[in-house]
């Protein structure tokens, strides 16, 4: 890659990456880049596509993405790429009319498009039919006329979206194989558990789908040739691997995908050690103690066993932890957070008056429910912090909005204050380096996803945590350390939730 003209300076394993994707290309298969979030495989596809361009003449790009990261994209190729690039949103709206061919005086034309473009079913007919005229079914016939038989590159990012067999969008995603010349899958989780390794089978139906075919054509050949299942009340239950199987698994990811572990990017920005705070609880310490001796009384005399329970203990808990407590409000019928403690919030301000204002620098801070969102957002209010936010059910135009405002470099405390579940996905705030978790959330993945937002921030990473001692904060926080089952945990040991 020494003649091509990088427009960024690239990583080593970005260097590797794009050799990878070309070997792939020669062979006639897809290549999966499976880099663990911020290890830049954005832009390594980027670069995929403008080597393409200058090197095979590769002009018409597709890339299927979260609807949250598909302002992203634009961005990305603005930053990054090398040639003149035509970045089309073709989102429901732009839905509604066709893909111009014309590109004008752009050397490529990319246009970027969401999962749900090939989920959405068509209008119901008369006879209760799905009618091919619309839907996915339309869509996928504009693209095949936008394409018309010309070479192109089509990116599916955050491949492990397409991982069940049923889904009507990895259906429709994967029929359209052999449109694209050149095929890329970029996820960083292909796999969260053993007992889920057959979510390759779709993956690998669009990455090359000769890999695994001898193991037999079904998502079920695949899952019983690497572990061993059996049927419980009517349901396929895991009970264990098949090493030999889970062997030709691992071979067969390592031809077609790349895998890069940040930890083993040694020119990537450092992590510094987990900042712990501890913040204990006082004028919320007897809700607290109330809703947990409750919980675990129930939990130990087996009153309640669902699967769900634990998960619903934990939140309760988590959100005193922060300060609130749900109640009924009797006059609207529906659930309000009520105040009892500002335990976190004193704790929080305190960080931001000596550190970010002090230092005038930019910060993420997470947290998972509304009303310490709307705490937190009043807090920087006060203290004349810039302070923008990500939650779930907002907008994509809005996310674009507060992302663009809060990497602009000010010379101001800025404040980027997000929810884990909406901010997990491909979501760039490198801007900062420090992050703040105010709340933590139970799933593993969002919580390491959340972190990976800032890790090309250029600088050593640090992760500050506000944490009750002995409670449900920190039983969650060494759950996640660990990825351990925090529900399995809080059903075996319900008396950690107890303060001590």
């Amino acid at each position: 890659m020494n003649r091509y003209p990088f427009k960024t300076k690239p990583y080593a394993h970005q260097l590797e990456g794009i050799r990878h994707c070309f070997k792939q290309f020669r062979n006639g298969h897809g290549a999966a880049l499976l880099f663990e979030p911020r290890t830049g495989k954005s832009k390594t596809a980027i670069d995929v596509v403008g080597a393409l361009y200058l090197k095979a003449g590769v002009r018409r790009v597709l890339i299927i993405a979260p609807n949250r990261v598909m302002g992203t994209w634009v961005e990305q190729f603005h930053v990054h790429c090398p040639v003149i690039a035509q970045t089309i949103i073709w989102d429901r709206k732009g839905r509604k009319t066709t893909l111009p061919r014309d590109m004008g005086a752009y050397d490529i034309q990319v246009v970027i498009t969401n999962f749900e473009a090939f989920g959405t079913p068509g209008r119901r007919t008369k006879s209760g039919r799905r009618s091919k005229a619309n839907g996915r079914f339309k869509v996928r016939k504009m693209i095949r006329d936008w394409l018309r038989d010309e070479p192109g590159v089509c990116i599916v990012d955050e491949g492990h979206k397409i991982k069940n067999p049923s889904g009507k969008a990895a259906s429709m995603i994967v029929s359209m194989r052999d449109d694209f010349m050149f095929r890329l899958l970029l996820t960083g989780t292909p796999i969260t558990k053993a007992r889920r390794a057959h979510d390759i089978f779709m993956l690998w139906q669009w990455v090359n789908a000769e890999r695994f075919e001898s193991w037999g054509p079904t998502v079920d050949a695949f899952k019983n040739h690497i572990g061993k299942w059996t049927n419980r009340n009517g349901f396929p239950q895991w009970l264990r691997a098949r090493q030999s199987g889970m062997a030709d698994l691992q071979r067969g990811i390592h031809k077609d995908g790349m895998v890069v572990r940040r930890d083993d990017c040694f020119d990537l920005p450092a992590v510094m050690p987990d900042r712990i705070i501890p913040v204990p609880l006082q004028e919320s310490a007897q809700a607290y103690n109330d809703m947990a001796e409750e919980m675990v009384h129930e939990l130990e005399d087996g009153l309640i066993a669902e699967a769900s329970i634990p998960l619903v203990v934990t939140l309760r808990l988590l959100q005193i932890c922060g300060g609130h407590v749900g109640v009924m409000d009797d006059a609207t019928a529906k659930s309000i957070a009520y105040e009892v403690g500002r335990e976190k919030m004193r704790a929080l301000e305190e960080l931001l008056v000596e550190e970010t204002l002090e230092n005038e620098e930019h910060v993420v801070i997470a947290a998972k429910f509304k009303a310490e969102l709307n705490d937190i957002t009043a807090l920087c209010n006060r203290l004349q912090i810039d302070v923008h936010t990500l939650r779930g059910g907002m907008r994509r135009d809005a996310t674009d909005a507060a992302i663009r405002a809060f990497r602009r470099r000010t010379g101001r405390a800025t404040v980027m204050l997000v929810q884990p579940d909406a901010a997990s996905l491909g979501i760039d705030l490198s801007t900062a380096s420090h992050m703040i978790w105010y709340s933590l959330t139970p799933s593993w993945v969002n919580w390491t996803q959340c972190c990976d937002r800032i890790a090309l921030s250029g600088k050593a990473n640090t992760f500050t945590y506000l944490q009750v001692p002995h409670s449900v904060d920190s039983l969650l926080y060494a759950s996640l350390q660990d990825d351990t089952d925090v529900s399995k945990r809080i059903l075996t040991h319900p008396k950690e939730l107890l303060l001590k």
